[in-house]
Order: structure tokens, then C-alpha cells, then sequence
């Protein structure tokens, strides 16, 4: 078969823009991207060197800045009592019976826990693919190498974390009041020394009495193992124990002015009348 000289030269044509495709696809494209791939990766250890550097020219102010809110974070610490107890929830009914004035019907006292707090996330870095070592030998050569972050094992959740080690015991009480009588025991409440808050708040008014049914629910937080504090016990110097009528019953008028009844007093005189 005689091919002519034309047909030759299409079918040249031919393979050499088949030759420009394969090139174009098979390695003029993968170079491209391989290209802007390097491009975005530069870019981004480009920011990560100058965020480096800065840190670096400003490790002074930030050391000093960190040292200022450690002594404000003990500060603090200070606020916060080594414990929380029993005793401690039922001084403050009394408080608030006395102060409010109120009538404390009941107080449940629940068990010291610890407070779960929700830390802020660290903003995450761009995804990247260049190799740890890259890096590493950057922060090298300018002096600006971070510690290592903790592996994911290593570190708890960041939900539920307490650094702090905050504790808090919750006290609930139970109580007949005024109107008035609940703004002070509200106001007293804020006005104590030891680190405590309103949890819950919730009254009701009764017709018979006129006054407001309620129930206050304290969080009353401490800190434990503090260093060079140790717990304090309340004083309860200032409070009535005890009571001469365990039955609550009520006490007639004539009751009140009866002389004591001494030992022996009722048989000598049954002897006198004998007599």
C-alpha cells in the first residue's frame, strides 16, 4: 500500500500533538501542581517563621506577663478556703435565720465534688505536609524552638479538665420568709467572705401564713492543699444549742411563772398534811 506524502505528514501532525497531550498530562500538570503544592507549603512555614520570630523578640513581655497573672491566679487562691464542711453549710442557715430573719425548716447538705471546667480549645494549626524535622531544624537555625505539645495520650480531655483542683459543696435550705427578709438573706449570702454562689432560687407564696415558701441552693467552693493554709474551723460562740422544749409543743401563760419543784418537796409536804 503506497502511502503519499501528505498522509505522512498528517499522520506527523498527528503523533505530534498526541506527543504535546501526553506531555501536558504525564508531566507539565504534575509539575504544576507539585509547583503551587510547594508554593502553599513555603507560604505557610513563611508564617510560622515570622510567628516564631515575633514570639522570640517579644519573650521578654510575655514571661513578664505570665509571671503577673501567676501571682494574680494565687491571689486568687487566696480567696478560696482548704475546705468546705458540714459545719460550715449549717452556720450559714443560722446566718441566714438570724440576719434574713427567716425560718429554716430544713437544711440537706450533699457531698464535697470536684467542679468539672471546660477549657478554652487551642486554635488549631493549617494542615501542612512538610516534615516535623523541617521545622525543627528552622527553629533551630533562628532560635525560636517551642517545647514539644504533648501527645493526645499523654493529655485528658479538654472537657471536664480541672486544673484548679476547685471543689464545691452544695447546701440546700428549706425556709419560710418575707419579702424582705428574702432580699437580705440574698444579700447575705453575696456579702460572705468564703466563695460561695446561688445556685438555685425558687419561692412561693402561701395564702395562710402570708408568707414566701422557699428553697436556696448554695455552691459553697474551696480549694484543697493549699500551701501555708490550713482549714478553719466556724465558731459557733454566738449560737443558742439546745432547747427546754424538745417536743415544740406551745406553753401556757400560767406555765411561766411556776416556782422549781426541788427534790424531796412534794414528800415532806405530804407528811406535814399527815400530820
Amino acid at each position: 500500500m503506497k502511502v503519499s506524502k501528505r498522509d505522512v505528514l498528517l499522520l506527523l501532525g498527528l503523533l505530534g500533538v498526541l506527543a504535546v497531550v501526553c506531555s501536558y498530562v504525564l508531566v507539565f500538570q504534575p509539575t504544576m501542581e507539585k509547583t503551587e503544592k510547594l508554593v502553599e507549603e513555603n507560604q505557610q512555614l513563611e508564617a510560622r517563621i515570622a510567628d516564631l520570630q515575633n514570639k522570640s523578640e517579644n519573650r521578654d513581655s510575655y514571661e513578664s506577663q505570665t509571671a503577673q497573672m501567676q501571682r494574680e491566679i494565687e491571689e486568687i487562691y487566696q480567696l478560696f478556703p482548704v475546705d468546705v464542711r458540714e459545719e460550715n453549710a449549717v452556720l450559714l442557715a443560722i446566718n441566714q435565720e438570724l440576719l434574713s430573719p427567716m425560718t429554716v425548716q430544713s437544711v440537706t447538705i450533699d457531698a464535697l465534688v470536684e467542679v468539672p471546667i471546660v477549657e478554652a480549645v487551642q486554635e488549631e494549626m493549617p494542615d501542612a505536609t512538610y516534615e516535623i524535622e523541617e521545622v525543627e531544624e528552622i527553629e533551630d537555625a533562628t532560635g525560636t524552638q517551642e517545647a514539644p505539645t504533648p501527645e493526645a495520650g499523654d493529655t485528658q480531655s479538654a472537657e471536664g479538665v480541672n486544673p484548679f483542683h476547685l471543689m464545691n459543696r452544695k447546701a440546700t435550705l428549706n425556709y419560710e420568709v418575707s419579702y424582705e427578709g428574702l432580699k437580705r438573706s440574698v444579700k447575705n449570702i453575696c456579702m460572705q467572705t468564703d466563695r460561695m454562689v446561688i445556685d438555685n432560687l425558687a419561692v412561693v407564696y402561701d395564702e395562710q401564713t402570708g408568707l414566701l415558701r422557699g428553697t436556696t441552693a448554695v455552691n459553697m467552693f474551696c480549694v484543697p492543699d493549699q500551701e501555708g493554709k490550713e482549714y478553719e474551723e466556724p465558731d459557733f460562740g454566738g449560737v443558742l444549742l439546745g432547747t427546754d422544749n424538745i417536743f415544740g409543743t406551745r406553753v401556757i401563760r400560767s406555765e411561766g411563772n411556776l416556782p422549781d419543784l426541788e427534790d424531796g418537796a412534794e414528800g415532806e409536804a405530804g407528811e406535814d398534811t399527815a400530820e
